[in-house]
């Protein structure tokens, strides 16, 4: 079939059912049209346009663009580029910038049918669009921006800034995060690299009886295949407690739905995928512990085998007498408040490239803490610190979501084995699984005043719920 892509004639003789946002980015290696949770249209950070429409290249076969013409930011023109880069970063519209491109698509498609669109216009049109950082106000306000140049056939220069403290300052290099230059992880591309996938827990608590990867390894493409017995250093992870196993081996208790039992590396991310599906696994399914509360009651299971309370731990501040002000209060207040468990929700999934290096490994990671990356991964691999070199590469939001490791140390261990770039790399469906979310927490409290309403007391107890692992649980449960 015959197509135009940016203003180019394009022939295409393959997969008719090929997903557009995977021929963008894999056939043709334009990355800006990012991958945020394909194939689930729930994002809109893949945004291009398909005969002057707005649409979402994930969901898009390929049968469906024959005779039609492909949009992306590279080929709306350097007049248009430069307006909404400059519309976007004056006005503040840009922040992690992963679902940004996506928004200039949605944007430029409404100004080519509406060259002067209302802010309610604007905010009707960006539905298909999430962000998580700018809150949608500056985004809208930078549209309107960009309409109003473009309907004028003027130019937007970017903001002049004296960069003293106190006065506003534009945001570093992000012309290249609205046009979709910078390049976050999984856009990275690299000579001979490979793919790895994971294998996740069917169970939130069972035993492990046996892990069949026979299969797996005949997969086609498939170059190895994983376990917790691959694992040459200390497999158990934490930012403060090390609890988490980067693989649950044979023999050991699942605690959640995240835990990986092991990882397939193959030529491509789907034959990974692929034999990932040949992996089977044997399982003794067990009672779930999933209420605060009741795992604290005598009796219960351990989540943790070897200790004696399911609590991870106890915090307790005071001041004053509390006794004296309660009896002397006009009035008192007594209820329970509970918190829900929060998905961070950032565009970006979790993704991290490893490769060899003379030292030992270097890894590119979009976690949140380059040091903490570098000290569990040493730990997995059995080295000094000094064998390991980890390297930020600026995410697609993090809000406190990716602090703990995730598939860092996979990508090491299979960069480390194959002695190739390896990438690894999460869809939505399994970063969601993953990564710990944000506490649930249930309050207990006691608040008195006086006859005027000035307080008194407060008494308070909480309980919070940090899931099947530490992570940052007692700091948490440290600031409520």
């Amino acid at each position: 079939m015959e197509f135009f892509l940016n203003n180019k004639t394009v022939i295409y003789n393959g997969d008719p059912e090929l997903p557009l946002l995977s021929y963008l980015r894999e056939n043709c290696g334009i990355v800006s049209s990012k991958d945020g949770c394909a194939p689930q249209a729930a994002c809109g950070s893949c945004t291009v346009q398909l005969n002057e429409k707005a649409v979402l290249a994930c969901v898009i076969p390929m049968k469906k663009v024959a005779a039609g013409r492909v949009t992306t930011i590279e080929g709306l023109g350097e007049y248009r580029q430069q307006v909404y880069a400059n519309a976007f970063v004056n006005s503040g519209g840009v922040q992690c910038g992963f679902c940004i491109p996506g928004f200039v698509m949605q944007a430029n498609a409404l100004i080519g049918r509406n060259p002067d669109p209302s802010r309610t216009e604007i905010a009707k049109a960006l539905t298909p669009n999430l962000c998580r950082c700018t809150g949608y106000k500056k985004i809208v306000d930078a549209i309107s921006c960009a309409a109003n140049a473009i309907r004028a056939e003027e130019e937007i220069r970017p903001r002049e800034t004296s960069g003293y403290i106190g006065t506003a300052h534009l945001k570093y290099d992000a012309q290249s995060l609205v046009l979709g230059k910078h390049q976050f992880t999984d856009d990275i591309r690299m000579d001979g690299m490979r793919y790895g996938a994971l294998k996740f827990s069917d169970h939130p608590r069972a035993r492990v009886i046996r892990i069949d990867i026979a299969a797996a390894r005949e997969a086609p493409g498939v170059l190895c295949v994983l376990t917790a017995a691959d694992v040459p250093g200390k497999r158990f992870v934490g930012l403060i407690r090390q609890d988490w196993p980067h693989m649950i081996a044979e023999g050991e208790v699942t605690r959640y739905i995240g835990d990986v039992l092991a990882g397939a590396v193959a030529e491509t991310e789907q034959m990974a995928r692929e034999a990932v599906e040949q992996i089977r696994v044997e399982y003794e399914v067990l009672p779930t512990i999933t209420d605060p509360q009741d795992a604290m009651q005598p009796g219960r299971p351990m989540v943790h085998p070897g200790t004696d309370s399911n609590v991870l731990s106890r915090s307790r501040t005071g001041r004053g007498d509390v006794a004296a002000a309660e009896a002397t209060s006009a009035y008192i207040s007594r209820g329970t408040y509970r918190t829900q468990c929060i998905e961070h929700g950032y565009m970006e999934p979790e993704c991290a490239i490893a490769y060899p290096s003379q030292n030992g490994l270097d890894i590119l990671s979009q976690g949140q803490g380059v040091y903490e990356d570098r000290k569990q991964i040493a730990s997995l691999m059995g080295w000094p610190e000094e064998r390991v070199r980890v390297i930020m590469v600026p995410n697609g939001g993090g809000f406190g979501g990716k602090e703990d490791l995730s598939v860092q140390g996979h990508a090491a261990l299979m960069a480390h084995m194959l002695q190739m770039p390896v990438k690894v790399r999460l869809n939505r469906a399994e970063s969601i699984n993953m990564h710990p979310k944000r506490h649930p927490v249930r309050m207990d409290y006691s608040v008195g005043c006086d006859a005027n309403g000035k307080l008194t007391f407060v008494r308070a107890k909480f309980i919070g719920d940090t899931g099947a692992y530490a992570s940052v649980g007692m700091k948490v449960l440290e600031r409520c």
